[in-house]
């Protein structure tokens, strides 16, 4: 594990990727192109892209980590696997799922499918740094995160018609280090066709008063993903402080590491 974007004080003993010093470190985009020209110097043309806020939440699966995902990139010529995966409640797509030998990864050829997302996932380098030429393209986004997400996914993006079809999603039951019974899986997928068929409706009262108390009592961020690195959807941050949906769930099923990270952030804030 190597991190970038991080000043000489705060990497420590961290194994860091130093800024050349001529970057913007409000730009995230080039902070993350000066870590892939790094990484490529390292030798490497696969990385898994983890943003801070998504620390695992559990054990992972580092057999599938290591081995099982990347030889999948290579059979299949893929240049993104996303760990987020398509069996949770997040995501709605009609998109093709592979077999049982490749694990029932999601092929994302829909045109509303979560490719190039900033969730955990296998990346190649290449496609990476050419992701990041397009965020960077728009100087007034000053290449933010959520600008490099925007501008990737559109089928319009700059990217390579090969990048754009080589793009696929795990299906997270199939790879976690936790094995589901029939029942439990019968109760996720249940739960998961509520609440897609609730996403539907929930655009349309999201701004009113019901809408308010639906997204109080039925809280469409609280989604744990439970796969070979175990993540919950919107991150441990959300706007610079503690995600309150998370902190519910950590002191739910995880009161030790949420213990941690209150010792690291005292007043939920960085």
């Amino acid at each position: 594990m190597w991190f970038c974007g991080l000043d000489s004080e705060q990497s420590a003993e961290l194994p860091c990727i130093p800024l050349s010093g001529s970057e913007d470190r409000s730009n995230w985009s080039t902070v993350l192109k000066s870590g892939i020209a790094g990484m490529k110097e390292k030798g490497f043309d696969a990385v898994y892209l983890i943003a801070e806020e998504h620390v695992p939440l559990q054990a992972c699966h580092v057999e599938h980590l290591n081995e099982t995902l990347p030889a999948l990139m290579q059979s299949l010529q893929a240049v993104y696997i996303s760990l987020m995966g398509w069996d949770n409640r997040r995501y709605v797509s009609r998109s093709p799922c592979l077999g049982k030998v490749q694990h029932q990864l999601k092929h994302l050829v829909g045109k509303n499918d979560p490719r190039f997302h900033l969730h955990p996932a296998l990346w190649r380098l290449e496609i990476l740094e050419v992701c990041c030429d397009v965020a960077l393209a728009d100087k007034g986004k000053n290449g933010s995160a959520w600008h490099f997400e925007k501008s990737c996914e559109s089928v319009d993006s700059a990217l390579p018609a090969m990048a754009k079809s080589s793009c696929y999603q795990i299906r997270a039951s199939t790879l976690s280090l936790t094995r589901k019974s029939t029942w439990q899986s019968a109760v996720e997928w249940g739960e998961r066709f509520f609440y897609h068929k609730l996403m539907a409706f929930y655009p349309l009262i999201s701004r009113t008063r019901i809408g308010a108390k639906v997204a109080r009592k039925i809280p469409f961020d609280d989604v744990f993903c439970d796969g070979p690195y175990p993540m919950f959807f919107s991150g441990i941050m959300a706007k610079g402080k503690l995600n309150k949906h998370c902190v519910r769930f950590l002191a739910r099923h995880n009161k030790p590491l949420l213990n941690r990270i209150l010792e690291t952030i005292p007043n939920g804030r960085v």
